[in-house]
């Protein structure tokens, strides 16, 4: 193994080691007074550099540098922690830098040079400004808490379950280059101000895009507060570029801090709801159409095999040449190239694997003939597995169903008078059957 140890700092260079082994090498030639260890508590004086191929590999440990940089040169990676085959994390590691401010830590000097870097169910305390640079580099951070103003921009980044504690004001805590394959479950609590001299204000951001880097940008599902402004963006001359929030939850507004004129802004929701006929079976083949609520068609197509459709839906959007606009509630229409069904959702979150039940009725048209003994059937099954419906809605349903004919007509008094959920905001637990003319009973 290659180990330097001085007043510098800690470099490790063509080989992998952990810790421990850095540790027994000082112990080795002397050199204690550079790094101490602790149970498995260890201090590093200096920076602590990896280069050459290096690699450190550690987990369960508490480390801290008190350099001013964590370097990670290309080719060369810092792994913390452990990933299993199945995506779960185990074993991670505490690392303390609290002297890394406005310098670019876990990286390189050269920002376009930098290594690996692999942080698994670890709690990262960089007490200033850090970042993570790419080049052709790969950088996964999965279940990890985050405090300190950070960003990281990697083409090959995969970045899931974050809690980031701190965000810098101007550059907010991600400034990812290229799109990120993942990014799941993260969250900011904080934002600290960030006085910008241009526009004489403060500026608290949770996320930051330069269009330069990422030129459209979509980041998926994460928790983001709006402060003062929910993004920063740069500057990109004059092409035009999108910054997408994917099946994100905003809190507190919309925001945008644009230095940028032509760069819009969406928020999207996943739509992937399977559509299944009366007996439960699969609605195969059958065309969907998805309308916004100015009546514009935003989503054409057709079920899979399962009776599935995959799509994201725009809930909100800040477009540069039309202004802002909210566009739920959507109508959703379901045919067969016969029979219509159509419903308005409100789609302001997730709807994922929710059952849409599409109802073949007879040609008579409205009024067609139902089985309902399938229905109720339907009814009892989803009231006492799926729906959390209470006693009293549960009864008032099975109720007026025993009550009617076989006829299920979609202006009957006696089906409108079937009220187990309000409105047409509809959760992801609940099912909808529709019939040709749009009457809906909601279980």
């Amino acid at each position: 193994m290659s180990i330097t140890i001085n007043y510098s700092g800690v470099t490790v260079s063509g080989s992998t080691v952990t810790f421990d082994d850095i540790y027994n090498y000082a112990v080795a030639n002397n050199l204690t007074s550079y790094i101490s260890k602790s149970n498995n508590s260890f201090e590093i004086k200096g920076d602590l550099v990896i280069n050459n191929n290096g690699t450190i590999y550690d987990t369960n440990k508490f480390i801290t540098v008190l350099g001013d940089l964590i370097q990670i040169h290309k080719g060369s990676s810092l792994h913390l922690g452990t990933k299993r085959l199945n995506g779960s994390t185990l074993d991670g590691c505490t690392l303390n830098a609290p002297n890394i401010k406005l310098v670019y830590g876990f990286g390189c000097v050269d920002k376009t040079d930098s290594g690996d870097l692999f942080l698994y169910n670890s709690t990262i305390n960089v007490y200033g400004f850090w970042s993570f640079f790419s080049g052709a580099n790969h950088v996964e951070v999965i279940d990890c808490f985050v405090d300190g103003f950070g960003r990281i921009e990697g083409k090959n980044s995969i970045l899931k379950n974050i809690i980031f504690k701190r965000s810098h004001g101007r550059y907010g805590a991600l400034s990812p280059k290229g799109t990120l394959k993942v990014m799941e479950n993260l969250s900011i609590y904080d934002s600290v101000p960030y006085y910008d001299t241009a526009t004489s204000k403060n500026i608290t951001c949770s996320l930051y895009h330069n269009p330069a880097y990422a030129p459209d940008l979509d980041i998926y599902y994460g928790t983001y507060d709006g402060y003062g402004d929910l993004a920063y963006i740069e500057p990109n001359g004059s092409v035009r570029n999108k910054l997408t929030l994917k099946g994100s939850t905003v809190k507190n507004g919309y925001s945008l801090h644009r230095v940028s004129t032509n760069v819009d802004f969406y928020h999207q929701f996943r739509f992937k709801p399977q559509l299944l006929k009366i007996d439960g079976s699969a609605g195969v083949g059958l065309n969907v159409e998805i309308s916004d609520n100015a009546g514009k068609v935003v989503y054409s197509g057709v079920t899979d095999q399962y009776g599935y459709i995959d799509t994201w839906v725009t809930y909100y959007e800040d477009v540069i040449a039309t202004g802002i606009k909210t566009l739920t509630p959507h109508t959703v229409k379901i045919t067969d190239g016969t029979i219509i069904s159509s419903t308005v959702l409100f789609i302001n979150k997730n709807f994922e694997d929710f059952p849409l039940y599409f109802v073949d009725t007879t040609s008579s048209g409205v009024g067609g003939t139902i089985d309902y003994s399938i229905i109720q059937g339907m009814i009892t099954q989803a009231t006492n597995d799926i729906c959390a419906c209470e006693t009293t809605n549960k009864t008032e349903v099975l109720t007026a169903i025993a009550g009617n004919s076989t006829k299920l007509d979609a202006n009957a008094s006696d089906l409108r008078a079937i009220k187990v959920a309000q409105g047409t905001n509809i959760a992801e637990t609940e099912t909808i059957i529709e019939t040709v003319a749009g009457a809906r009973l909601v279980l």
